[in-house]
């Protein structure tokens, strides 16, 4: 009897226990169920996706609470941002201060990468970069890479967690994200996993963001097949979908003029397609929303943030339909305290750990280069809370030592404590390197041409060895190959043996008119010792050599023939923190270099050439100002007629040929303005720039030996623009004075293929 009775007051105090727990559950059960559940489709469209900002604006405001959010692209950014609990003025907030061109590039700025990675720059080498192995050539798998983009949503969505793999029914708002399957073509629905790879994964627009990897499968753009997915709001919650359509129209036949409008268009019919089967199967009660976005372009990402007022103004015109969507203020503050009440507890950082680099790059720099970082590196103490915008900051930093494809790292939690692992994600198409470039110069008397190739082989041990090899051909002929190794795989010292080969014209000029060259043709060897970081590069070193001149005067032969043994020594001292090498706008570049022979080493020439650099930047807005001044000169010796300063050319003393002004002492002062009249897609390059100069030079005319210390005021206008070719200019140059002499010049590649701006 006993048993029975302890039998039955067991099983009533289960019955409660079980009614108790639900209790909870079935309160929130009646509450849905007292409206019909909201699902918020966001649909993809490029810059136009951020529309849907004014869209959830709108929605706040008429107090329409959401039960879930499916989105693809840009919609699946904006809809996971806002389904992981940030709110709407903290995301307008920061996608206001994007920096989008910065964004899309994955390099970090220009002055906080190591020098040895500036040096392209100062090559006439375009940016593409093809991957060498045996006999094959590799291509980067996207224009960009997208980690900037994963580590800004990881900083947005910071509350949430970042957890490497979250069920997406436990967000705030329940959330969906599509991407496509490129290896067999087929739509994928993330319901769980890292959300923010989800959303990288499902904005990758084939060929020109990187795809995404999860789970040992490729994603790009889920708008391939579902920009505007209707049905998987249906399967997650949705009785009534409000869905927001901002796709791109399709172009008209007169904008169908080039490979990259009609491979534009060919995406946009595939998506079109899809979109319309999407918004066929939307019911009676469903709404749709589709903001007045005209023309605007998908790859406007610097203007995207106008479009706000945009969804805004498209939502209240469906004010109507919405309205019996919407609950009392008190209800939509409870249900908005419940969406926050569902922000999970997150660990704290007990340690950062570097966990791959590779088969190549040493960890050990990887490591190297967190260590001294605050809140991140083995010196946080443990009062030090961990920085997640520091690490971000530093990862760009080491992205821009060039060995890295992209940089990752995910959240791993154990023991209720989170460890940070990073990864360095070696280059695919590495370890060797070829860039290829063009350089050409025409004035009113001459077209110089130049053809370049740059190969690199990286990390030949593991101290970080390279060998590099360019090679150019055509007006000026030069065969450079250096091995740099470090003392140590951190170290900022070096050695670098090189073979220098030259074969160089020096052209002479008289009353304006070319009167013949010296054709200078020499092979060194150096060996160099240096010291180089972000800032720049010191380097002391000795060479031994050949040279030979042979002049081409005609019948009046100005100078000699000359075959010389040459022993010497260079010097050079290179400070470089300005943000372009070829449309400065801020930052400061300076130069000096040396070189020498001495007839007590055992040469068979005895002089020595000193120049200095300084060129600074400033800017307004799409105003720019560049300084510039240069001198040029000798410590001791006369400069042969087979090695003189050259002057003359565009922003080299503009007005007059190339190379018209020689000495053994020249000098040049220059001012260059510069207006941003556009900005280029990233694929094609920068921007275009309208501008003028303003230049005194200082030098002999041709062969007027006795004008060398005279002034020869210039200026010249401008129209440039900086592309993936490199930069390309056409330019009216005028000087004034008695040699009132005006010239006409284009180019590609920087102006003066020697001159006095370009390092080293």
């Amino acid at each position: 009897m006993l048993v029975c009775m302890h039998t039955r007051w067991a099983r009533l105090a289960l019955a409660l226990c079980v009614f108790a727990s639900l209790l909870p559950m079935s309160v929130a059960q009646a509450a849905e169920g007292a409206r019909p559940r909201v699902g918020l489709v966001l649909g993809g469209g490029g810059a136009r996706g951020l529309a849907h900002i004014g869209v959830l604006k709108v929605l706040e405001e008429m107090r329409v609470p959401i039960s879930c959010i499916a989105g693809t692209s840009m919609g699946a950014l904006v809809g996971g941002v806002y389904a992981a609990g940030v709110s709407i003025d903290e995301m307008t907030n920061r996608i206001s201060q994007i920096d989008w061109n910065a964004l899309f590039s994955d390099d970090p700025a220009r002055q906080e990468k190591p020098f040895r990675a500036k040096r392209d720059d100062y090559e006439n080498l375009f940016w593409l970069e093809l991957g060498q192995r045996g006999s094959k050539l590799l291509l980067a798998p996207g224009t960009t890479a997208g980690y900037k983009f994963e580590f800004l949503l990881r900083e947005m969505v910071e509350p949430a967690g970042n957890f490497a793999d979250q069920d997406f029914n436990s967000l705030p708002i329940p959330y969906r994200a599509m991407g496509t399957d490129i290896e067999n073509g087929t739509s994928k629905q993330f319901r769980r996993g890292d959300l923010v790879k989800v959303m990288r994964a499902s904005m990758s627009v084939p060929g020109l963001i990187a795809p995404v990897e999860i789970d040992d499968v490729l994603y790009v753009d889920g708008g391939l097949l579902q920009n505007v997915p209707v049905a998987a709001a249906r399967q997650t919650c949705a009785d009534v979908v409000i869905a927001v359509n901002v796709g791109s129209p399709l172009l008209p036949r007169d904008k169908l003029n080039s490979a990259l409008s009609i491979s534009l268009q060919m995406i946009a019919v595939l998506t079109e397609q899809n979109v319309r089967v999407s918004l066929a199967s939307l019911r009676s009660g469903d709404v749709l929303i589709e903001p007045e976005l005209g023309d605007f372009s998908a790859a406007n990402f610097e203007q995207g943030i106008t479009l706000i007022p945009s969804g805004e103004a498209a939502t209240r015109a469906k004010a109507r339909a919405l309205r019996r969507l919407s609950v009392s203020d008190d209800d939509y503050r409870a249900w908005r305290a419940s969406v926050m009440a569902r922000l999970p507890r997150v660990p704290e950082v007990s340690d950062v750990r570097v966990v791959d680099t590779g088969s190549r790059v040493n960890a050990q720099v990887l490591e190297q280069e967190l260590d001294d970082v605050p809140g991140i590196g083995s010196r946080r103490s443990d009062t030090e809370a961990f920085d997640l915008h520091r690490l971000n900051t530093r990862l760009e930093q080491v992205y821009g030592r060039g060995d890295f494809e992209r940089m990752d790292y995910r959240m791993v939690d154990r023991d209720g404590k989170r460890i940070v692992e990073v990864r360095g994600i070696e280059k695919s198409w590495g370890p060797n390197y070829l860039k290829f470039g063009l350089g050409l110069a025409s004035d009113a008397q001459q077209t110089r041409f130049n053809v370049n190739f740059s190969h690199r082989a990286t990390w030949l041990n593991e101290r970080g060895a390279e060998w590099r090899n360019d090679l150019q051909l055509g007006y000026r002929k030069f065969l450079i190959s250096e091995f740099f190794q470090p003392l140590s795989f951190n170290s900022e010292a070096f050695v670098a043996p090189r073979v220098d080969m030259q074969d160089v014209p020096i052209t002479y000029y008289a009353d304006g008119n070319r009167i013949g060259d010296y054709r200078v043709r020499y092979a060194r060897g150096h060996l160099d010792l240096g010291f180089g970081n972000q800032f720049g590069e010191l380097r002391l070193g000795a060479f031994g050599g050949y040279l030979k001149a042979s002049e081409d005067f005609g019948l009046i032969p100005f100078a000699s023939d000359f075959s010389r043994t040459q022993v010497g020594y260079t010097a050079s001292a290179i400070y470089d923190q300005i943000d372009s090498v070829r449309f400065p706008r801020d930052g400061l570049l300076a130069g000096l270099r040396s070189f020498g022979t001495l007839g007590s080493w055992g040469s068979q020439d005895d002089y020595n050439k000193t120049d200095l650099l300084v060129t600074g930047a400033l800017s307004r807005g799409k105003h720019a100002l560049q300084l510039t001044g240069y001198l040029g000169g000798t410590l001791y010796g006369d400069l042969p007629p087979y090695d003189p300063y050259q002057l003359g050319g565009f922003l080299r003393g503009s007005g007059y040929l190339m190379d018209e002004l020689i000495g053994d002492r020249v000098g040049l002062l220059r001012a260059v303005y510069s207006y941003e009249l556009a900005t280029l897609p990233s694929v094609l390059g920068r921007g275009v720039y309208l501008g003028g100069s303003i230049e005194g030079t200082q030098a002999t005319l041709g062969l007027g030996l006795d004008e060398g210390g005279n002034l020869r005021p210039s200026a010249s206008l401008f129209i440039g623009a900086d592309t993936f070719l490199g930069p390309a200019f056409l330019a009216w140059g005028q000087a004034f004075g008695v040699d009132k002499a005006g010239t006409l010049y284009f180019m590609l590649g920087m102006p003066g293929m020697n001159g006095p701006n370009v390092w080293p």
